[in-house]
């Protein structure tokens, strides 16, 4: 006879991810509340749109029919 599925076994919980999806939301909370960490992903968005209007401008000279450069922000989800 088959041993029946216990949900509550550690192993299956352990691979439903369920620690990794917890350590995951303590990260992103304890972060979201950091200043220098915004403060710098601030500053890497106004630093990439920077470049994207200085590559536009480039572009514009090298070629004016050419589709423009749009580079998407950054969010603090992207690096956790």
């Amino acid at each position: 006879m088959k041993k029946k599925k216990s949900y509550m076994n550690v192993s299956n919980i352990l691979s439903e991810g369920l620690f990794d999806k917890l350590t995951k939301y303590i990260k992103t909370s304890k972060l979201k509340k950091n200043k220098t960490l915004l403060s710098k992903l601030n500053k890497i968005n106004k630093d990439t749109k920077d470049l994207e209007a200085s590559m536009n401008a480039r572009l514009k000279q090298l070629d004016p029919k050419a589709k423009p450069f749009k580079f998407k922000t950054n969010k603090l989800s992207d690096f956790f």
